[in-house]
């Protein structure tokens, strides 16, 4: 009789499904969230970036252009393990660029437009 076999396989279903569920959420919660492009981190001010705005970047607020207190993600999922590192990010909203200020956790902590 082989009586653990019935038991461990039962709760490797379970572990499996509430990691489906969870990716779900993830999917869900960020499915309004607004996308725009951008350069890569900059150490200071990235208006003065010449690089090329290759990355596309996504963020949890109601407006198109990124505002302090939004949380922004590499990905469309609101995952803690995608949101962007500390630092400065040339955006682009609208045909107009931005200098957006991202602090710990990928929290905004300022948005500014170039000159």
């Amino acid at each position: 009789m082989a009586l653990g076999n019935a038991n461990s396989s039962a709760q490797s279903r379970g572990k499996n499904k509430s990691v489906i569920v969870k990716r779900r959420k993830e999917v869900v919660l960020a499915k309004g969230y607004n996308s725009f492009a951008s350069s890569t981190v900059q150490a200071s001010n990235a208006c003065r970036s010449g690089g090329s705005l290759s990355e596309t970047f996504y963020h949890n607020g109601n407006r198109l252009l990124p505002a302090a207190n939004d949380v922004v993600y590499s990905t469309r999922r609101a995952n803690p393990r995608g949101v962007l590192e500390a630092g400065h990010y040339k955006i682009v909203i609208g045909g107009r660029n931005y200098n957006m200020q991202v602090g710990s956790s990928g929290v905004v902590s300022a948005v500014n437009g170039c000159r």
